[in-house]
């Protein structure tokens, strides 16, 4: 695959443009930045290392296409160059389509496989296919049917069908359409009917874009080939269906209460599933408002701003890591998304040259800053860009609290109804119950904001954008009752509907329930694949609070119980005393069911303020996890001492994770010997014998697993870290997404080799990691021969159906394939698989 790197002297423009091609190709496709210079390349400027640097990071055999922006950045990716060995520069093309544009047309195209010379010609036409669109747009130039020339008409077979996207083809759907194309073997063209413009090549993005195909526009497109007819009837059944996007065809709205769905221009969109019936109430809330005082003392606002700052980041962390324990590492990358924003120099630049300069307040100098960012991004075109003004939004107000400045606050309505609100939070969610608020309807809001994940999460129907809805209907602020329904899958939309319909819309949500029941039933029962092999299937929990909750799940046990979050959020270590109350108390929800109790995993990833650990350079390679605890033995003991205590009369495990070598183990096991020892002399109950295991996280502790089995009981795999050490990519870099799927063959067959060995030491092994969420690789990995699974609750009926749906023979058939393999992207492609 092209690699891309983007050269820029600015920082966050090549940030922003990274995001939309990725949003657009995919996040395996290899993109990097050269931007900015000077402290955390804050100031503008171009710099020839850095450029060499993501030229080596995105090299492949395809080649680097390099896309810059103005001046100077010519000359340092010239100079880079220099320094490239011959048969490197030759595959190193410097392109000078426009940045933005030429970017996007090559992403896409660079996804499908294309050559490093394709994609620059398709990158270089952006301009021209632009210039086509606006001269067309304004009159004069020439047509764009001359823009792409068509062999004989009586070569292609043709279709016609109707674009219903509420931004006609824009980006994201065309994107869509040339992946499609991609599939089938033929020359595929399209035509503008309603416009009168085309053909254009259906591979090219830009060529796409100078067609100009609103909603409601009639394409004509055209395929020769074999695979001409198939083609075209996967095309128009894509186009038809809104690639990807929700649509419905337009509706005026009736003048009566009754009210169908608007034009989808005009209508909700789809944010959480299920159907809401009950009467609205509309929530009024604001935040505080800032002071616009003065200060004296510039120095201590610029510190009280900072410690703001990081204390914000605390509670991200907090609430990344509590949300990565409930529902997976994808919904909780949204939360180190907002966490990266806060680390934009610039941000804080503006703010402290406000404080130093106009002797603003902390409050008020960080509002105008974040809300300029805010706004930036609200006038892009891009809705998916928009969205991240949300993000911005809700960061900014996150630091306001810190300093003060309450955060407004949505209460639950007093009876049962459906709340209508301008946008939502996640603390506005985490306050909701199901019983208190039937349904959602924000007047703005988007998919992708944090609250509409936790109303998903937490299966609570929701739409947004409906404020024309309310409009047209002329109901803001309802001066009598308003019954309403809604289907949060369609965003169909009803105000006081008719008997009839609000009969059937009844009838569909006790359907939906029963649906909701029969999977609650299911998942209660066993994973058994169809030739009689059980899987063990338990949760990963983060608190005690969540164990209720994973029962409901169908959890057998907590294969991963994260004691860190004792740690989080605060400037203290927590106490023998609190440690033990915490511990015992998810003792008492899960009785004697198995319960695999981790020790400290700080570092890394984790910061945790309490403890004053310093810095590094490479924290995922420093003093970690089990590291750190024999590092500083005295923490080490106390947190022994509660899981022991907090164990007695349940079913505790224990684990220590990050485990290297022998000799670690040994010190460790060393150390829980002494504090058992302690407490047999201080005559207090504790759990002994207790089972103990380590996470196979560090590829050494892997290859030595036949010396490592005689010290313990059983193994458990953390496919997140073992990822990123086989393949040496830190799970955390987006440019290297491709590197981070724990199906990589390499990653497979290391499981493999474990597994065997561990088994012939009659000791079993089970994974903890985010691949046993994802119900393809956990069927590969039954088929690796792992004998326990853990993951996040609400993902555990999906597991336990997908092992259920086909036998071991099978799994163990297909897991030997993709071992035999040599990228992950080739495991997904297998026939079985996805």
């Amino acid at each position: 695959m092209v690699g891309l790197v983007l050269v820029s002297h600015s920082r966050a423009l090549a940030v922003a443009v990274r995001e939309l091609v990725l949003s657009m190709s995919g996040p395996k496709l290899p993109v990097a930045i050269a931007a900015g210079t000077g402290r955390d390349r804050a100031e503008l400027g171009t710099d020839a290392t850095e450029i060499l640097e993501s030229i080596n990071a995105v090299m492949g055999d395809e080649g680097v296409l390099v896309l810059l922006d103005i001046g100077s950045a010519i000359l340092s990716a010239e100079t880079a160059l220099d320094f490239l060995e011959d048969s490197q520069r030759a595959k190193v093309r410097c392109c000078g389509a426009p940045f933005v544009e030429g970017a996007v047309a090559a992403g896409v195209l660079a996804a499908l496989g294309s050559t490093l010379e394709e994609v620059s010609k398709e990158a270089e036409k952006a301009l021209r296919h632009k210039e086509e669109h606006l001269n067309a747009t304004r009159g004069g130039g020439e047509d764009a049917q001359s823009a792409e020339s068509r062999p004989a008409e009586d070569s292609f077979l043709t279709a016609k069908v109707v674009v219903r996207n509420t931004h006609g083809l824009h980006a994201r759907p065309a994107a869509e359409f040339i992946r499609e194309v991609a599939r089938h073997n033929c020359d595929i063209e399209v035509r503008n009917l309603s416009g009168g413009r085309g053909p254009a090549l259906a591979k090219s993005m830009s060529g796409l874009a100078s067609l100009g195909i609103l909603q409601g526009h009639e394409i004509e497109i055209a395929a020769r080939g074999p695979d001409a007819e198939t083609a075209l009837r996967a095309l128009q059944d894509a186009v038809a269906s809104g690639l990807g996007e929700k649509v419905t065809l337009p509706e005026a709205l009736p003048s009566q209460a009754v009210s169908l769905p608007l034009p989808s221009s005009h209508g909700p969109i789809a944010i959480s599933g299920g159907i809401a019936i009950g009467q609205l109430f509309f929530a009024t809330a604001a935040n505080a408002e800032v002071p616009m005082d003065k200060v004296s003392d510039t120095e201590k606002e610029k510190e009280r701003l900072w410690k703001a700052i990081e204390d914000a980041k605390v509670e991200l962390a907090r609430d990344e890591a509590s949300l990565r324990q409930s529902l997976g590492k994808e919904e909780a990358e949204i939360f180190r998304a907002q966490a990266l924003i806060l680390d934009d120099p610039a941000l804080l630049e503006a703010a402290e040259k406000s404080i130093q300069n106009e002797r603003e307040n902390a409050a008020i100098a960080w509002q105008r800053s974040f809300q300029a960012v805010a706004d930036s991004y609200e006038s892009l075109e891009d809705e998916y860009l928009r969205q991240r003004a949300a993000d911005v939004e809700d960061i900014g107000h996150r630091v306001l609290a810190s300093l003060g400045i309450r955060r407004r606050e949505i209460s639950p309505p007093e009876q049962p109804g459906i709340l209508v609100t301008e946008d939502l939070t996640p603390a506005d969610v985490a306050r909701f119950s199901k019983e208190s608020v039937l349904g959602v309807i924000c007047l703005e809001g988007g998919r992708t904001s944090h609250a509409s994940i936790l109303l998903r999460s937490r299966g609570v129907p929701a739409i947004a954008q409906a404020r024309s809805f309310f409009e047209r209907a002329g109901l803001v602020q309802p001066s009598k009752s308003v019954i309403a329904a809604f289907d949060g899958e369609s965003a169909e939309l009803w105000l006081n509907p008719a008997p009839d319909k609000l009969r059937e819309l009844r009838e569909r949500k006790e359907m939906l329930e029963k649906e909701v029941e029969r999977m609650a039933r299911l998942s209660n029962e066993r994973a058994i694949t169809t030739d009689g092999h059980t899987v063990s299937v338990l949760a990963n929990l983060g608190n005690a609070a969540e164990a209720t909750e994973a029962l409901k799940h169908g959890a057998e046990g907590v294969g991963l119980f994260r004691t860190e979050f004792l740690f989080l959020n605060r400037h203290d270590a927590p106490g023998e005393e609190e440690q033990y109350e915490a511990l015992r108390a998810l003792r008492e929800v899960m009785d004697q069911r198995p319960v695999i109790i981790r020790t400290l995993d700080i570092g890394g990833d984790k910061e945790v303020p309490s403890l004053g650990l310093p810095r590094e350079a490479n924290p995922f390679l420093g003093v970690r996890a089990i590291r750190l605890c024999l590092n500083r033995r005295e923490l080490f003991r106390t947190h022994l001492r509660a899981i022991l205590r907090a164990g007695h009369g349940g079913n505790f495990q224990l684990m220590f994770p990050m485990i290297s070598d022998p000799q670690e183990l040994r010190d460790a096991l060393s150390e829980l010997e002494r504090v058992r020892a302690t407490l047999r002399e201080e005559n207090k109950a504790h759990a002994w014998p207790i089972p103990v295991g380590i996470m196979i996280e560090v590829p050494s502790a892997a290859l030595l697993v036949d010396q490592l089995g005689p010290l313990v009981d059983f193994f458990s795999v953390g496919t997140n870290d073992l990822t990123q050490y086989v393949l040496a990519a830190d799970r955390d870099n987006p440019e290297l997404a491709r590197f981070q799927d724990a199906l990589h063959p390499a990653v497979l067959r290391l499981i493999s080799q474990l597994t065997v060995t561990a088994h012939e030491h009659g000791k079993h092994v089970g994974v903890c990691g985010e691949a046993a969420s994802d119900p393809i690789a956990a069927c590969l990995l039954v088929g690796l021969g792992v004998d326990e699974l853990s993951l996040a609750p609400p993902l555990i009926p999906k597991v336990k159906e997908a092992i259920r749906s086909t036998s071991k023979r099978e799994l163990e058939a297909l897991a030997r394939k993709a071992q035999s393999l040599g990228a992950a992207s080739e495991v997904r492609a297998l026939p079985g698989v996805g």
